[in-house]
């Protein structure tokens, strides 16, 4: 799952990409129509201007504005950059790799196979959707619309 801090910041980046151009935006007005505490706000686009895709101006007339084009911006440069990795395990992770402490050797590891798999094709995905990219949006489920547990899943959840 992405922390919400990684989700925070994928909206804001989001916000400002829809007013590349415009100017300065306002941290409020992020923050009001993204639905991010103020102060968070703050730190994450602070983080996100060390990594050079923000930039800043102090004042009444300020704000914060996309240092680069958001057609130059990936969303998975943007995870990456927040969360660090796409892999759901480290042994997985192309550019943070780190060896499971408990676990078989990385050659005799299925999980390890499956997970390098699922990061591959999250990686082909995020990395081909840029800021700039249109993304329809889904309705929201309802309960009747949510798919069937997998039989595993609802016998551990004591659903059967």
């Amino acid at each position: 799952m992405l922390s919400q801090k990684t989700r925070y910041a994928i909206r804001a980046m989001q916000h400002l990409a829809d007013r590349h151009g415009d100017g300065p935006v306002q941290l409020a007005e992020i923050a009001a129509a993204q639905n991010i505490p103020t102060k968070f706000l703050t730190t994450i686009l602070s983080e996100l201007s060390r990594y050079g895709l923000v930039s800043s101006k102090r004042g009444k007339v300020g704000g914060y504005w996309l240092a680069i084009p958001p057609v130059d911006i990936t969303y998975g440069d943007l995870i990456r950059l927040m969360r660090g990795s796409l892999a759901l395990v480290p042994c997985a992770s192309r550019f943070a790799h780190e060896k499971c402490s408990h676990c078989l050797a990385e050659g005799e590891c299925r999980t390890r196979a499956l997970m390098l798999e699922v990061r591959d094709r999250t990686a082909e995905i995020l990395d081909s959707i840029r800021l700039s990219d249109a993304i329809d949006l889904v309705p929201a489920f309802d309960n009747d619309d949510v798919p069937d547990r997998p039989a595993a899943a609802k016998l551990r959840l004591g659903e059967e």
